[in-house]
């Protein structure tokens, strides 16, 4: 029963992730970047303090749990947003998406590199594989430096801080998923606050435009279920399924995303990101499971 809840819970996640790409794309015009996460993880920590207060779930975490939470959400919140929200504005959802998409890539790198142990060669031959797929997708719309670059690099980035994000998160396995979900958000805000203010001096945007109904609503999907609950179901999952099993679901985002981006946005991807993703798929799927049979021998 556990593990059917985790499964149902990753894939509502990632579907809420997938359409995320899209929804940033369209509210990032109107709102800047850290300001957006800003925004967005107040309304998610306000949703979170209610439920909380209606659940009578007033427990405290203890001292080390507190620790590993804020330093979570310094990488999965504060940095993973940062970056993200830059690079889905410099770039299309569905390129950032499958960019994103090599998340297990560098869980499973700085995994490694924690443990001070290497995984098999084969591993690290899909990783390569995914990685030239990368290269594909960056390059997809010619050699010379432009804002796409950039923006698929800052999505890379993003990827690499949901895999230190994901290292702590495995050392909170053992306390309650909400009170967790809900200290990281809390340091992930504290973090923002700052930039974000500063952020909102050097830009000065028209606050004004923040009250667009179709943005409202966009933030509201942001905050709520992209954020709020959908961190407390993902947070679940890698308890329930484990972090590897639950990365296996990341695959699915890219897919939501580019019919989203299709659909809303009309954005039809090149032939260079069909190429390049595929490879990024195929590297990673195949890396996964050479990397679960090792986890599977190491045990025996």
């Amino acid at each position: 029963m556990k593990t059917n809840l985790g499964i149902f819970f990753s894939i509502v996640t990632v579907v809420f992730w997938g359409i995320s790409f899209v929804a940033i794309k369209i509210v990032v015009k109107v709102i800047p970047p850290i300001t957006l996460g800003t925004l967005r993880f107040s309304i998610s920590l306000f949703a979170l303090t209610v439920f909380t207060l209606l659940t009578s779930r007033r427990k405290k975490l203890p001292k080390v749990a507190r620790k590993y939470s804020a330093i979570a959400g310094f990488w999965g919140i504060t940095v993973y947003f940062i970056f993200e929200n830059f690079g889905v504005h410099f770039t299309t959802p569905s390129q950032a998406s499958l960019l994103i998409s090599t998340v297990p890539i560098f869980t499973i790198a700085i995994a490694d590199i924690h443990r001070k142990k290497k995984s098999n060669w084969k591993l690290y031959a899909m990783s390569f594989l995914s990685l030239v797929g990368v290269a594909i997708i960056i390059l997809s719309n010619g050699f010379e430096f432009k804002l796409g670059i950039m923006g698929d690099s800052l999505i890379l980035f993003a990827a690499f801080s949901w895999g230190m994000y994901t290292l702590y998160v495995n050392k909170l396995e053992k306390y309650d998923n909400f009170l967790i979900t809900l200290e990281m958000t809390k340091w992930g805000l504290i973090f923002l606050i700052p930039l974000s203010a500063i952020e909102m001096i050097v830009e000065q945007p028209n606050v004004v435009n923040f009250l667009h109904p179709d943005i409202l609503v966009w933030l509201l999907f942001l905050g709520i279920l992209c954020s709020g609950f959908g961190y407390v179901m993902w947070n679940y999952a890698i308890k329930s399924l484990g972090s590897r099993t639950s990365s296996n679901f990341i695959y699915i985002i890219p897919l939501v995303s580019i019919i989203a981006d299709s659909l809303m946005l009309k954005n039809v991807p090149t032939m260079g990101i069909y190429i390049g993703g595929t490879f990024v798929m195929i590297g990673v799927i195949l890396g996964e499971r050479f990397a679960r049979i090792e986890e599977i021998k190491a045990l025996d």
